[in-house]
């Protein structure tokens, strides 16, 4: 939480003070346009390696909304079930992996802050239960609960043996105009991609020789873009050793002079490794701009 700054002990005139007004969410009785976020985290080496949870899904879930993250589970150190409540993609059991956005709640938060207390009554140890009632139950219902979207079903993909696979989606460049074209004009927005697949974010870019111009980041953190969501698009049998070797034998076919803007970009390169990883193609809005500008071949 925020550090209270430290105010100077000086004396001043009561006409040049701002009054303090505090407000309490339960008087709050007007409907709001409420943001709720979902955050991911992957199962800290506690949770894995006392298996339980790991089995039933890869992944912790919070929920935020009225600025607090909420979620149910067990805590590692004392092994009792209960909701808990902390700074929104900082729970410290586990290692924060991304934000969903599941929309607005227009409840009012006197109401929003009632819901919250049933579930505290309704989750507990007591009604805990690995399979049947655990920490995605809880998101669950309380994102019903609020009138906002559900989890997607990658968020309980039980083969661990399989690695989940990302497509990084982000606005092309860092500048307002392309965010507020892109949310203007999905179909036709100026987009990057790259594939994420452990631990690493693949892409391609233009270069000037004739070397591998494929390349790896942190997911979600291309600094030469801005992220925008990240899309599941399976899991592939693949293991890091054979996936390293896709790479390096794409590396070779997509080299620095071979990048053309509209037919051989990043999006081409996204979808020839999903297919080499066996797992769905990029949906068609992401290179939608650059098939449509793309010049057609003459009919002979």
């Amino acid at each position: 939480r925020a550090k209270k700054p430290e105010w100077h002990d000086e004396v001043v005139d009561q006409s040049c003070q701002v009054p303090r007004i505090v407000a309490d969410i339960s008087d709050m009785l007007e409907p709001t346009a409420e943001p709720v976020l979902v955050h991911v985290y992957d199962l800290g080496p506690q949770q894995q390696s006392t298996g339980g949870l790991a089995h039933y899904s890869p992944f912790h879930v919070g929920v935020e909304v009225l600025c607090e993250e909420w979620s149910f589970g067990r805590g590692y150190g004392h092994g009792m079930a209960f909701v808990s409540s902390g700074a929104p993609g900082k729970n410290p059991e586990h290692t924060f992996r991304q934000t969903l956005s599941m929309g607005y709640s227009s409840l009012p938060p006197s109401q929003i802050k009632g819901y919250l207390d049933e579930m505290l009554d309704e989750y507990n140890e007591n009604t805990f239960n690995l399979v049947l009632r655990n920490g995605h139950h809880f998101a669950e219902a309380l994102l019903k609960k609020l009138g906002v979207g559900r989890m997607p079903p990658w968020l309980y993909v039980q083969d661990i043996s399989a690695e989940r696979v990302f497509l990084r989606v982000y606005n092309l460049g860092q500048t307002f105009i392309t965010r507020w074209h892109n949310a203007a004009f999905k179909s036709y927005g100026a987009f990057h991609t790259g594939v994420e697949v452990y631990g690493k974010e693949w892409c391609f870019g233009a270069s000037q020789d004739d070397e591998s111009s494929v390349g790896w980041v942190e997911p979600g953190l291309c600094d030469q873009h801005h992220f925008r969501e990240s899309l599941y698009m399976g899991s592939t049998k693949c293991t890091p050793d054979q996936v390293e070797k896709i790479i390096e034998d794409m590396g070779k076919e997509w080299t620095g002079t071979s990048y053309d803007m509209l037919t051989r970009n990043c999006h081409n390169f996204s979808a020839a490794l999903c297919a080499r990883l066996g797992v769905s193609q990029p949906p068609p809005w992401v290179n939608e701009l650059a098939s449509t500008l793309a010049e057609k071949p003459s009919a002979t």
